[in-house]
């Protein structure tokens, strides 16, 4: 099965490029990945009840419970610049 342009495409939306070496180190990744697919798929699962974790862990998160807030205007009296009752950053990452 040829995966080379699902690897182009792919290398194309990560705006990475690839070397024909690493298209094809990464074409045989693919086609091992999706074999095991096809693999798994012709389980017989029946009977089987789905899990939510291997583990079988239940929710250990605590209850959500609603808190008194920090008062906000002293927040951003801590801020160096705010703007509009938010704190104002500097970008982190550049806009096209």
């Amino acid at each position: 099965m040829d995966q080379k342009p699902d690897i182009e495409r792919i290398a194309r939306l990560a705006q990475i490029e690839l070397s024909d070496e690493e298209k094809a180190v990464l074409e045989h990744d693919l086609t091992a990945v999706i074999g095991y697919m096809d693999v798994l798929s012709k389980i017989d699962t029946t009977g089987v009840e789905p899990m939510e974790h291997v583990l079988g862990l239940s929710n250990v998160l605590r209850t959500d419970k609603p808190v008194p807030s920090y008062d906000r205007a002293r927040l951003l009296g801590c801020a160096p610049k705010t703007e509009d009752g938010y704190y104002d950053v500097p970008l982190a990452v550049e806009q096209e």
